[in-house]
């Protein structure tokens, strides 16, 4: 039986409730000739931006002269797409050929792969402009560093991307994570033409100067969604921060206000700016109802999010019913019914519960199913129960949603029985942190990549093809080591894959580089973007 609790808003979340319809936190150049777009609004033209002159930091330029060493097909400033069909692909590393937790498969075939790197601008990054006074935020977190600084990089998405129907095309995003000068940039992929290019950068299309504090990067859902203030579908997200845990007052003093919820339209590039739904939030994850027009996200200190794109104006703006906490990394859409799910990440609850939130009653539930137990040491492991982590987008034909928790146990959750069922381990090996996955239009297929920061290379950063039916791992293709030997890319991280509307290409984003690391060390690789386009075999893919 599950809990229904009424909202209950603790004082600071009154306060960011009422001051969401207060204030629109606006900034930049706006296009004058333009109207306001709905109640908030405000429609920047993107121009045409002059290449900066830059000069990297001391510490860029001896990453770049690794990378330039190591880049042997010269991939890394010409936006070049490159295509393998290899057998290599599939062969097992020798730390996968052992005795293994779970047993797994390997494709007959080979896939087509088209591979580049993002060509990013400027690649290697300058000195902050604006310099740390002192460290005044008082933080003893986990990203505590010995010295707060302002500094940039490195370049990395984080994002879960967004296939555009109407072109074929692919999205994804970078950040640079900086906190003044920063860059963000929406990366466009078109299968048909081989072409990668980058959208005009975000923060200077909204005017903001080298020495105004901005957001660093986006890390939530790419959603392609059309309102009724808007001639077309534009791509939806939300700017997120890259200063933890969170701007010191130095920065805010400088006018910056929050992360903003933007529309972006990909076809002429003009971005529609509708301020900050709340003062001093930042989003690390957020995704749209497009059935409802409902934007979700959830802020760095847990508070939820409700939007009604339509309206422009806020459902809900705080913190859920005491004993419930909104896990800031996972927010599941069912929008056959509009109910929003994720676990509930309150110490109080251990075994992660799952919470909802209904938008036609703005009210929040517990349901009595919870997360999977980890059944086996893996990194990033909360402990026996760890929170959800990654989720199929919609409704499978079979009315389940599938997920992985954060120490890589497989489940699947009925949302009408409100149960969840134990799948298993993701993956054989412990490095199994996953952040994105998909299933196949006919249901039987899930696609993931168990790879992600800290991991250790000898997982071989393997592309995964899950059947619901038999229960079988099927590895598609092994990613380390042969784009390392071939083109000395290290393709190690992922955050975002894809499928085309048939289900037969998937799209991958790496972080990576052109870097010298340990095979057994626990780098984190970050630098440069890669993207695959995986020709899935139709031999591999029978539903």
């Amino acid at each position: 039986m599950k809990r229904m609790l009424l909202p209950f808003l603790s004082i600071p979340a009154l306060t960011i409730l009422t001051f969401s319809f207060l204030h629109s936190g606006l900034t930049g150049a706006a296009d004058n000739d333009s109207p306001t777009i709905g109640l908030r609004g405000i429609r920047h033209t993107a121009q045409a931006i002059n290449q900066e002159t830059v000069s990297p930091s001391d510490h860029e330029l001896k990453l770049k002269a690794v990378a330039d060493g190591l880049d042997s097909h010269k991939l890394l400033y010409s936006g070049k797409v490159v295509t393998d069909k290899d057998p290599r692909l599939l062969e097992i590393p020798a730390a996968l050929r052992g005795k293994l937790e779970r047993p797994f498969t390997v494709a007959k075939e080979a896939p087509t792969i088209d591979f580049s790197i993002v060509p990013l601008k400027p690649q290697w990054l300058e000195e902050s402009p604006v310099k740390v006074s002192k460290d005044i935020s008082g933080y003893e977190g986990p990203w505590k560093t010995p010295e707060i600084t302002n500094m940039p990089g490195p370049w990395t998405h984080w994002t879960q991307g967004a296939y555009d129907s109407r072109t074929g095309k692919f999205y994804t995003s970078a950040g640079d994570h900086a906190k003044y000068g920063a860059r963000i940039q929406i990366i466009e992929y078109d299968p048909a033409a081989k072409k990668v290019s980058c959208l005009p950068e975000i923060n200077r299309v909204l005017g903001r100067s080298k020495t105004d504090f901005a957001d660093g990067k986006i890390h939530g859902w790419l959603d392609f969604y059309k309102s009724g203030d808007i001639e077309r579908e534009h791509l939806w997200y939300i700017t997120y921060w890259a200063k933890y845990p969170e701007p010191d007052e130095e920065d805010y003093d400088t006018g910056y206000t929050g992360g903003h919820i933007i529309s972006h339209d990909v076809v002429t590039g003009d971005i529609i700016d509708y301020g900050v739904p709340y003062h001093r939030g930042s989003f690390p994850y957020h995704r749209v109802d497009t059935k409802r027009g409902m934007m979700y996200a959830v802020g760095m200190f847990h508070e939820f999010l409700a939007w009604n794109i339509e309206t422009q104006t806020t459902q809900w703006a705080g913190y859920p019913p005491q004993g419930m906490t909104w896990w800031n990394r996972a927010i599941m859409i069912d929008e056959t019914t509009g109910k929003v799910y994720t676990t509930n990440s309150h110490e109080s609850d251990p075994k992660h519960h799952f919470i909802s939130y209904d938008p036609a009653t703005n009210r929040f539930s517990q349901l009595d199913c919870h997360m999977p137990p980890e059944t086996s040491p893996a990194i990033r492991n909360q402990g026996e129960f760890g929170n959800m982590r990654c989720q199929t987008r919609h409704r499978g034909p079979d009315g389940l949603f599938w997920g992985i928790t954060y120490g890589g146990e497989l489940f699947s959750f009925d949302p009408d029985k409100e149960t969840v069922n134990d799948e298993g381990v993701s993956w054989p090996h412990p490095q199994r942190y996953t952040c994105s996955m998909e299933r196949s239009p006919g249901g039987r297929y899930l696609y993931y990549i168990p790879c992600a920061p800290r991991f250790h290379l000898t997982e071989a950063s393997p592309i995964i093809q899950y059947d619901t039916v038999t229960d079988t791992i099927k590895v598609l293709a092994f990613a380390w080591p042969y784009y390392r030997e071939k083109y000395g890319f290290t393709a190690s991280q992922n955050f975002s894959l894809k499928l085309d509307d048939k289900g037969e290409k998937l799209f991958v984003v790496w972080n990576g580089g052109f870097i010298e690391h340990e095979v057994n060390g626990k780098d984190d690789t970050f630098g440069q973007i890669a993207i695959m386009l995986v020709h899935i075999p139709e031999s591999e893919r029978v539903e």
